[in-house]
């Protein structure tokens, strides 16, 4: 017998474009190099709520890390507000996002290929493009001094190559933390079909009900 879908969790009903314009706090949430800076842009044109990215916030110019307690403070505020789309995962604290967000988008992209986006992003980086980079960074780089392209990009490359396997399902679960919160997996290209089916029957097994579709339908479906 399949598990009954966990209560506290809503069915992601209607379907993907009334769903992403019906929302007023959306979670943007994925690998790094999987597409959430690009699909947050894409809803923030098309819903016209404030975009926050989280890197934006986190990084100091130096590549520095803020304190864990003040780095906090800084999501409680900003989650206070009445709308919003946050970008980024910094999972630790995806549980403040998580206490006020009415959905959550998760971009499942296959680990091969955000890794070639980040390669890709890195080396445009070293060529004097800078819009990849967080603000305080860019904002030195464009000062004329010169800037890494990654606090650590060996562990960038390990948070990409593991993300599937240590921090796609606790995003998931994470989410069963909010009873209105609606969850939409969205999958990469790569044996999508496959894959959705797969995530389907775990999702089920686990009592988690969710919208799994493919970045692609993100685009066709709706002004996202």
């Amino acid at each position: 017998m399949s598990a009954a879908p966990h209560p506290a969790l809503r069915p992601a009903d209607p379907p993907w474009p009334a769903t992403a314009a019906r929302s007023e706090r959306i979670l943007v949430l994925g690998s790094p190099g999987s597409g959430k800076t690009t699909l947050a842009t894409r809803l923030a044109g098309a819903t016209g709520l404030p975009l926050h990215h989280l890197d934006d916030l986190y990084w100091a110019a130096d590549w520095s890390r803020p304190d864990p307690r003040a780095w906090e403070r800084t999501q409680r505020r900003l989650v206070a507000g009445p709308r919003w789309i946050i970008e980024g995962n910094h999972l630790p604290t995806i549980p403040v996002r998580m206490a006020r967000a009415d959905l959550v988008v998760l971009l499942d992209v296959r680990p091969r290929t955000c890794a070639a986006r980040a390669v890709r992003r890195a080396a445009a980086i070293r060529r004097g493009r800078h819009d990849g980079l967080p603000a305080l960074v860019r904002a030195r780089a464009e000062a004329g001094h010169p800037v890494a392209a990654t606090q650590d990009f060996p562990r960038l490359l390990w948070k990409i190559a593991r993300f599937r396997a240590r921090s796609l399902w606790p995003a998931i679960e994470h989410a069963r933390d909010n009873p209105h919160t609606t969850l939409v997996i969205a999958v990469g290209p790569g044996r999508a079909r496959r894959r959705r089916a797969r995530l389907r029957r775990r999702l089920r097994r686990a009592g988690v009900s969710a919208l799994v579709l493919t970045i692609r339908q993100l685009d066709a479906d709706g002004e996202a």
